[in-house]
């Protein structure tokens, strides 16, 4: 496996493997596994070009949480330069520092325009954050499609194997997007009160899916199953995108043993990725940023 960096403090545990995409491939809390992590991790294989296309990307995607940028979803598709989830999702950081709680890194695309400078943190607490920057150095405005690719799993979803149900908190005066399995709206929108219990009580007897979360007023989405939460909460992205995996898709590699939810948040209320036409946009010299928290901790019973 590609060299990792190891942040280590109290109860909290993460690996990093900069050169694949800065993704934190392992976290840790109270000593329990808490992001997905592929059945086939252990033989991937990261040398080569960019992954154009999703049966690529996936090939060589271990789990974990990382950023898709400057795109998301399969946008580029059939250009020269496609890159599925964004070639920021699979490319080599540069660390900028580290010390045993935190780490920053660096990226730049190939045509020098849009930079990105990322800091992990962990806590004591079992919690772990990053803070994102994307700047444009470029003369004109671009498109970019940013997703917080946070995917749950391993023990933390074990319960669900045995049947548990896991229960989702989307939050006050979120609107539901009903997404298709390619990411793509279907014109369905809900109401959190008035939403099916299919978006907020997930079992593994149901298809994988995927849905948005559009413009919640509060930005965190908690997750309940057995007798542990997970808080994934956030600033500076509009939107989420939830994705359910629980042993369902049984084509290869996935063959019925993945076991996954994605807490996703993004600026783009779909799987598509931002577009030429209708953005989001990044304007020449900008600099937005972004933070996002996933916290654990034990439900309490009352």
């Amino acid at each position: 496996m590609s060299a990792s960096v190891i942040l280590d403090l109290g109860d909290s545990r993460a690996e990093i493997i900069p050169s694949e995409g800065g993704v934190l491939s392992k976290f840790w809390a109270e000593g329990k596994s808490i992001l997905a992590n592929t059945p086939w991790s252990d033989s991937v294989a990261t040398s080569g070009p960019i992954a154009p296309d999703e049966k690529t990307w996936v090939s060589r995607w271990r789990g974990g949480w990382q950023l898709c940028a400057p795109n998301t979803g399969s946008a580029g598709a059939g250009t020269e330069d496609a890159a599925f989830h964004g070639a920021a999702s699979q490319a080599n950081w540069k660390i900028v520092s580290t010390s045993e709680s935190s780490l920053k890194l660096n990226w730049m695309d190939s045509e020098g325009e849009i930079e990105l400078f990322r800091e992990w943190s962990i806590d004591t607490a079992g919690s772990v954050s990053v803070e994102t920057f994307a700047t444009n150095h470029s003369p004109q405005a671009r498109a970019v499609g940013f997703a917080e690719h946070l995917i749950l799993g391993s023990e933390f979803l074990e319960p669900v194997k045995q049947g548990a149900q896991v229960l989702l908190d989307l939050g006050a005066k979120a609107s539901i997007v009903e997404l298709d399995y390619a990411g793509a709206p279907t014109g369905n929108l809900f109401d959190q009160s008035a939403s099916t219990s299919s978006f907020t009580q997930l079992t593994s007897k149901q298809p994988a899916k995927v849905f948005a979360v559009a413009s919640p007023e509060k930005k965190s989405i908690t997750v309940e199953v057995a007798d542990w939460v997970a808080r994934v909460q956030w600033q500076g992205l509009d939107h989420a995108l939830v994705w359910q995996e629980f042993g369902t898709s049984r084509e290869h590699p996935w063959n019925g043993e993945v076991f996954a939810l994605g807490i996703e948040p993004t600026n783009v209320a779909h799987g598509l990725g931002a577009n030429d036409f209708d953005g989001p946009f990044l304007q020449p010299g900008e600099t937005i940023s972004w933070q996002t928290s996933l916290h654990i901790s034990r439900k309490v019973n009352h």
